[in-house]
């Protein structure tokens, strides 16, 4: 079964349900995430602050889709801000302190993939979100 990176979040799973696929995705994704790459990618683990942050915003949604299921777009704007804040310039071009791109590009896809006040949907991604922490954390991530 293919992993991340040759494997990226599949939209179906937000719509259509959870499978086993992405449990192993997010297992791979999770760890991928935790390693120290800055001698090959240029960039350290993602930290728990950076993924609580997010999450928080996505229980906050959940909690009442009704009434927030609006702000769900906004996600992509709070992690763009995140990536915005990790980089820094380095003979012209981006380098990032941690993993928090390739976070934002991952769940870009998944957060397009939502229809506000879908409650199903909100449900489905927010239960791949914690399947990503819970292996981030798992591998060792801090």
């Amino acid at each position: 079964m293919s992993t991340y990176p040759q494997k990226k979040l599949d939209p179906k799973w937000i719509r259509e349900g959870i499978k086993d696929e992405t449990i192993e995705w997010a297992k791979s994704f999770g760890e991928f995430l935790q390693k120290d790459d800055i001698r090959n990618h240029g960039s350290g683990p993602l930290t728990s602050s950076q993924i609580r942050k997010f999450f928080g915003e996505l229980k906050r949604i959940q909690a009442d889709p009704i009434k927030y299921g609006e702000d769900i777009p906004l996600l992509k704007a709070k992690l763009a801000y995140a990536v915005g804040r990790d980089a820094n310039r380095s003979g012209g071009k981006l380098v990032y302190k941690s993993k928090i791109k390739e976070f934002y590009e991952e769940l870009e896809t998944g957060i397009n993939a939502v229809r506000p006040k879908e409650k199903t949907d909100i449900n489905n991604f927010v239960k791949i979100v914690e399947a990503i922490v819970a292996y981030h954390k798992y591998y060792g991530g801090k």
